[in-house]
């Protein structure tokens, strides 16, 4: 059952104090209100596994892996690894989880989480028989992070759009990084890495567009670095953009953006920089750093949590909102960039500790209570994301689960229609003699075109015939009607395909996904 709570928006908006960064409010600010979807508490990663389920997985702390599906959660954990991990220190446990692109075909899924020792370990699963129960045994240790103290553990994985693995870490912990570990470029610590997952190479590979590829004075695997406890980061899946939260020391709170198309590189000042100021009252050169584009003071709150970009389609005054809170005062911001200019506005003042924010398979924006509660965000009330079809579906899809089966996609926006064909590539060609009929393993085509609207197409099943490869020979008589089918998508990479052909009586369901994904940022996009 969902319990809606709506909150009142405060009586006005508020710019945060950026001492001396003029950033107008937004010009139009939504009317957030919370739906109750789970009653689990310490949950402090909330991910989807696009893989067309629409199921949520909900990361504890204490070192479990909860799946909700079909607005119900599933008792059962999805992973348990409470045996390994260690929750000692209140920034230590199972932080983080994040499934590889191919995770519909690989089974493969990475988790962050602290060892008993008090290390950070970054770790790849596969997923068992049954598709809501990981198999624990498949554990790989990608790689060990050492950690000095018990908290800024850091962390949250997150897959980019270039399909490498981003991992924000901590300094290490202590007050004002005792060890200038984030400032250093031979330590993992106070970093964003960038690291190419494939089990190609059994653990890991440094891409080698990474920034610092070659320089001695640089761990390869550093993408950014001078970070204090980045908790969370998030991309923006319809611009490719990366926002980092930072948590400050005693003054700030920070939020850095870094642009799709950047090269890595960027030094976010700490410990030189809390956020746009000059640690201990010294004089630093502000120009050698990616100074923050939203940051605030501790009189507004304590600790910054990282949330992320609505990018569904039910509330259009939330489209392209980086939503995010502070885990002291539960107060919710969005920002977002109007011309360059940042524009930050409070949206709701809430009683939560917002331990985090997730994303939904339909680019819906979820965040979690670690007291107790994980909520759906809307802008007024809560209606079922649709999909919107659009020309970045137009490409190769197949069914992952039956080799043989491919589909090409086309999509006319102007008439809001499609054109779909149908093929299957069998290794034998039939003998010339051999009239290939309809369903037959010889027949390599159907076709099928209609309308579509939001995120189904109704379309018509076509057998042509008569036709001669290569040849002059003309068609003989038009193309006949065979049958019905609709495409149902549910995301940028994942669609279900339902046929009925009623003149050979068979009738059927075909889960479909991207041959590549070459295409998906474009579909993003359009949405």
């Amino acid at each position: 059952m969902r319990t809606q709570i709506s909150f009142l928006q405060l009586c006005c908006l508020v710019c945060f104090p950026l001492l001396g960064f003029a950033r107008p409010t937004l010009a139009a600010d939504p009317e957030l209100q919370f739906t109750r979807v789970s009653d689990r508490s310490g949950i402090v990663d909330i991910v989807n596994a696009d893989d067309g389920s629409g199921r949520l997985f909900l990361v504890e702390q204490a070192g479990r892996i909860f799946i909700h599906a079909d607005d119900r959660d599933v008792e059962t954990p999805f992973l348990d690894l409470r045996s390994k991990v260690t929750s000692a220190g209140n920034e230590q446990g199972l932080l983080s989880l994040a499934f590889a692109p191919d995770y519909q075909n690989s089974g493969y899924f990475f988790v962050w989480y602290t060892e008993p020792g008090g290390d950070t370990v970054l770790c790849r699963f596969s997923v068992g028989a049954d598709p809501n129960v990981a198999d624990p045994d498949t554990e790989t240790l990608i790689i060990r992070v050492e950690q000095p103290y018990s908290n800024h553990n850091g962390g949250r994985l997150q897959f980019g759009p270039d399909g490498m693995l981003y991992l924000g870490t901590g300094d290490g912990g202590g007050s004002f990084d005792p060890g200038d570990v984030a400032q250093d470029g031979n330590s993992l610590l106070g970093k964003l890495l960038r690291l190419d997952v494939d089990p190609a190479h059994g653990t890991y590979a440094v891409p080698a567009d990474n920034p610092f590829v070659g320089n001695d004075e640089f761990r390869d695997e550093i993408w950014a670095l001078g970070l204090r406890n980045p908790w969370r980061i998030a991309f923006d899946r319809g611009t490719g953009d990366l926002f980092i939260a930072d948590v400050g020391q005693n003054e700030f709170e920070e939020i850095n953006f870094q642009a799709a198309a950047s090269t890595g590189g960027e030094n976010y000042g700490w410990d030189i920089m809390e956020a746009s100021q000059c640690t201990g009252g010294n004089a630093c050169d502000t120009s050698r750093y990616a100074l923050p584009v939203a940051e605030y003071s501790h009189q507004m709150g304590c600790s910054v949590t990282g949330g992320e970009v609505y990018r569904g389609n039910a509330y259009p005054g939330m489209r392209g909102l980086y939503l995010f809170a502070d885990f002291c005062s539960g107060t919710v911001w969005g920002l977002r960039s109007d011309g360059g200019q940042w524009g930050v506005a409070t949206l709701a003042d809430t009683s939560f500790q917002i331990s985090t924010f997730g994303r939904g398979e339909d680019g819906s924006v979820y965040l979690a209570n670690l007291n107790g509660g994980v909520y759906l965000l809307s802008d007024g009330e809560p209606v079922p994301e649709v999909f919107q079809i659009n020309p970045g579906l137009n490409d190769a899809w197949f069914d992952p689960n039956k080799p043989g089966q491919g589909f090409l996609m086309t999509v006319f926006p102007e008439g809001k229609s499609m054109f779909l064909a149908w093929f299957t590539y069998d290794a034998e060609r039939p003998r010339e003699d051999v009239t290939a009929l309809l369903g037959e393993p010889g027949h390599r085509w159907l076709t099928a075109q209609g309308p579509y609207d939001g995120d189904t197409a109704a379309l018509t099943i076509y057998v042509t015939s008569g036709g001669v490869f290569d040849s002059a020979v003309p068609v003989i008589g038009p193309p006949v009607q065979n049958g019905t089918m609709t495409v149902t998508w549910s995301g940028c990479n994942s669609a279900l395909l339902s046929y009925e052909i009623s003149s050979l009586g068979i009738a059927g369901e075909i889960p479909l996904q991207r041959i590549a994904l070459d295409n998906v940022d474009l579909c993003l996009s359009l949405q």
